[in-house]
């Protein structure tokens, strides 16, 4: 589980710095970085829904063996031909929305397509390799990007401006209120990670620890946010492409090291290749189950291809991927991320007092 947690955050990092800031600074303009905040309760209750459907099953089952167990064998082919279904489309619009950041962060000299060809063929070597091999690097993932944003944040607390945060009224708690949704739409990347859990090995202390990452997570958002907004200011940040990085730009010590936003840049591909993988290694997980494979690695190449063309061919240009996002995307990982498990934990419970 502690590996596992280790992918998931490296691989919200990626997703965190393009939907939260500017959907935040739109919804709720100063008051963005309480958004968070008012997600936790929600969130720990996903995880108390996962838990609660996945512990008393038998070892070695996770969400994607989990579905015909609880749904039958009809309802839950059903289920994960949507879910596979959906993380194909999920991974393809993520794959693109990855390799266009290439091109807006400075790396303009090949086509997109190149950049997500590069992004593919590293995830597809991860794929194919050991899941614990996938968790180590995770594990060493997580603590490079920890680093790195700890370090950005210190360095851009230094200049935030009170008048970017300040005042907040009780009126500004509504608008708050719906600034939750791009936070639980980026908290719906961490649900692919639950098709994974049937290949970890079951610990008492697992659920304590799932619950303490989620209130850390949150809190680091929550700052993230804080500190962004200080920075840029919500009118900025809503006017302006990957704001993370405008902010980045804007720190450094004199003297000592400037031009930090080129090594932050670097380092964030980890990000993205996390990101990547762990949907790549889901999307395998429920095609093991759902056409009776006996190895997941088996349709990682299958899964790639699809991803290629998807990520290729769906999106005409830029506009039409962040259409896609702002909206499909959105609703999509709200109805998977937290609408399909809390449906299999309600059908598994009346089919339990059945039996």
């Amino acid at each position: 589980m502690r590996q596992l947690l280790a992918v998931i955050f490296a691989a919200l990092l990626s997703p965190a710095i393009r939907v939260l800031p500017g959907g935040v600074a739109q919804a709720a303009g100063e008051a963005g970085w309480l958004s968070p905040l008012l997600a936790l309760p929600i969130a720990l209750a996903l995880c108390w829904v996962l838990f609660q459907l996945l512990s008393p099953l038998p070892p070695g089952t996770g969400l994607a063996e989990a579905c015909p167990l609880v749904l039958g064998k009809v309802g839950g082919k059903l289920a994960l031909a949507l879910c596979l279904l959906w993380g194909l489309l999920q991974l393809s619009v993520t794959v693109r929305m990855c390799g266009q950041r290439f091109l807006i962060t400075g790396y303009r000299n090949r086509p997109v397509i190149f950049y997500i060809i590069v992004l593919l063929a590293v995830a597809l070597w991860m794929a194919r390799g050991k899941l614990a091999a996938f968790g180590r690097a995770g594990e060493v993932f997580h603590a490079i990007l920890a680093v790195t944003l700890g370090i950005v944040l210190l360095l851009a607390a230094f200049q935030m401006e009170p008048e970017n945060l300040l005042p907040i009224w009780i009126e500004d708690l509504p608008a708050a209120g719906a600034a939750v949704v791009p936070v639980l739409s980026l908290l719906g990347y961490a649900v692919p990670g639950a098709f994974l859990a049937g290949r970890l090995k079951r610990q008492d202390k697992d659920r304590s620890r799932a619950f303490r990452w989620t209130v850390w997570l949150c809190l680091l958002l929550s700052v993230l946010l804080l500190v962004a907004l200080g920075c840029l200011g919500p009118d900025l940040i809503s006017r302006v492409e990957q704001p993370f990085f405008v902010m980045v730009k804007g720190i450094g010590v004199q003297g000592a090291f400037q031009r930090v936003e080129s090594v932050v840049m670097a380092l964030w591909v980890l990000s993205d290749l996390m990101l990547i993988g762990m949907l790549v290694l889901s999307a395998c997980a429920v095609s093991k189950v759902l056409f009776g494979l006996k190895r997941a690695q088996s349709a990682a190449v299958p899964v790639a291809a699809v991803t290629l063309a998807g990520s290729v061919f769906l999106f005409q240009d830029a506009f039409a991927v962040e259409r896609f996002a702002d909206g499909i995307l959105t609703a999509g990982n709200l109805a998977f991320g937290f609408g399909f498990p809390l449906l299999l934990l309600v059908v598994g419970k009346i089919r339990g007092k059945r039996v």
